[in-house]
């Protein structure tokens, strides 16, 4: 039987499910749905013809069966390239999703879409209205959440909408103040490094006080999870603890 405080938790598939199907795919995506994950986190960046792509490594070689570095291949190029069987060859043949379609394979998730830009720095004025187009359309404006280590992206996205989610991330203790204040003036949230908050305990108390929602990533022991919902963390972020994980 599930605890009355574990009912609580936010759980977020990381990648989508991405310990059963391979991370940044529909098959991971589904996979999460399937399993009542909560919320989902994944990766965009930018194509050479600046389309917003669904992959996290800057490179292909991990992840697909091309070469070289995601910013310097088209759409068209990136469409040809098979980045489900690395992981199995029940796989074979998916393929990187553009921004929306993204959203809309996840049009049934419950709670919120973690959407974090990588390659911050290359978004130009135009790729950030376009992504903020993308995402205020009102089927996704109430889920997304634009998430980045680049505080200057996250600012430009924020002078774009003042509507749209955004949060800040952060693995190093000492950057934490500075990212809750941004936070706090924003109206934003902040997605750490868990282990961030199992080292120092009071910077959750010290962001709720600043009225900064939290989460964090990526946690995969179920005695981390413990530790931190014990600690009053709510928000978690999962690449194996989605399926019937519920204390």
């Amino acid at each position: 039987m599930s605890s009355p405080q574990a009912k609580k938790i936010e759980k977020i598939a990381h990648r989508g499910y991405s310990a059963i199907a391979p991370e940044n795919t529909l098959a991971a995506f589904t996979a999460a749905l399937e399993h009542q994950a909560d919320s989902i986190e994944f990766d965009v960046q930018l194509s050479a013809d600046r389309v917003p792509v669904i992959i996290h490594d800057y490179t292909l070689e991990r992840t697909s069966n091309g070469s070289g570095q995601v910013q310097e291949q088209t759409l068209a190029e990136l469409r040809s390239l098979d980045i489900g069987s690395w992981f199995g060859s029940e796989f074979v043949n998916q393929k990187i999703l553009t921004l929306p379609e993204a959203l809309a394979a996840l049009k049934d998730i419950p709670k919120h879409i973690y959407t974090e830009i990588k390659n911050a720095h290359l978004w130009n004025q135009q790729d950030i209205d376009n992504l903020v187009q993308i995402i205020q359309q009102p089927e996704w404006q109430s889920k997304c959440i634009v998430i980045s280590f680049d505080d200057d992206f996250l600012q430009r996205v924020r002078d774009c909408s003042q509507e749209i989610a955004i949060g800040y991330l952060v693995a190093k203790p000492e950057l934490y103040a500075d990212k809750l204040s941004k936070a706090a003036a924003n109206q934003a949230m902040i997605m750490s490094l868990y282990k961030l908050f199992l080292e120092n305990p009071e910077l959750i108390a010290t962001s709720r006080n600043h009225g900064v929602d939290i989460a964090v990533w990526t946690v995969d022991r179920p005695e981390d999870w413990h530790q931190l919902v014990a600690l009053g963390i709510e928000r978690i972020t999962t690449n194996t603890l989605i399926k019937d994980f519920t204390s």
